[in-house]
């Protein structure tokens, strides 16, 4: 298809890219062009602002240097001629970019959904596997939280699933509020979180996205019986470029198992601050 074969994802990035349903991704030369694109319905060889709505061409030169935060709503052509509203993000490789056309008919609310959270664990693997697979130029980093909610499960034993699952809600909520646009949350199990931080400077600040986390989980919610209080329990890294999704995760997770153990409601980095 005419893709530059040192700069087109890899065929297990092609595989798993192209299995995430609604989204779209296109791998971005440094002048601009586009050399690929995960739904093959797209010509390659033109600018990635002439596959865009025209008003909405003239923001692309921000996104991709990062002179917005988070995602942008911008609108991509489809096979029809008409614009989709899309979340984009984009990360540097070291010829360009690999920008991601996020549906916005497939994101998720800031609350659970019946039988999940705002996330789930496959949607956050994908997650940290793109950026895996990025080269960063910004001096920008992305940071891994695992996450243990330290209380639901003795309310779930003491007052049952409804009530413990309507607390999750709540704090669901309030972790989203203090995040920025473009970070996920993922709930992995009833009391077990997945965060990804886009764009953080460093671990400190990280952390300090976290404390805010931490607090608003830690605010009383009040429940027909009386102030529910939870604390939560964090191990927080870097993500390394070249390593793998599991060695990430191994490496949050490990930090909140020390947390869990020093706790209640502790925050362990990796490595230490």
């Amino acid at each position: 298809m005419g893709v530059h074969d040192d700069f087109a994802p890899t065929s297990e990035e092609r595989q798993r890219l192209c299995r995430q349903a609604g989204d779209t991704f296109a791998a971005v030369s440094a002048n601009g062009h586009v050399e690929w694109w995960s739904d093959g319905l797209r010509p390659v060889g033109i600018p990635l602002a002439a596959a865009l709505v025209s008003e909405d061409a003239r923001l692309l030169p921000a996104v991709l240097s990062g002179d917005v935060t988070g995602p942008h709503w911008l609108r991509l052509i489809d096979a029809q001629g008409h614009g989709r509203w899309m979340s984009v993000f984009s990360v540097p490789r070291e010829s360009g970019w690999l920008v991601e056309f996020r549906d916005v008919r497939t994101l998720g609310p800031a609350v659970p959904q019946e039988g999940g959270g705002i996330a789930d664990r496959d949607q956050v693997l994908n997650e940290i596997a793109w950026l895996l697979s990025a080269t960063p130029r910004t001096g920008k980093e992305t940071a891994v939280v695992s996450c243990s909610l330290d209380d639901v499960h003795a309310l779930h034993e003491e007052h049952g699933r409804m009530v413990s699952d309507e607390v999750v809600h709540v704090l669901l909520g309030r972790i989203s509020d203090a995040l920025r646009s473009g970070d996920l949350v993922a709930r992995i199990d009833q009391a077990q979180l997945v965060v990804i931080l886009r764009g953080v400077h460093d671990l400190k600040g990280a952390l300090r996205v976290v404390e805010r986390m931490q607090k608003a989980v830690n605010e009383p919610v009040v429940m027909p019986f009386g102030d529910v209080e939870q604390g939560m329990s964090v191990g927080l890294t870097l993500i390394q470029r070249g390593e793998s999704v599991d060695s990430v995760l191994d490496r949050s997770e490990g930090a909140l198992e020390m947390a869990v153990q020093a706790g209640p409601n502790r925050i362990i980095t990796s490595p230490p601050m």
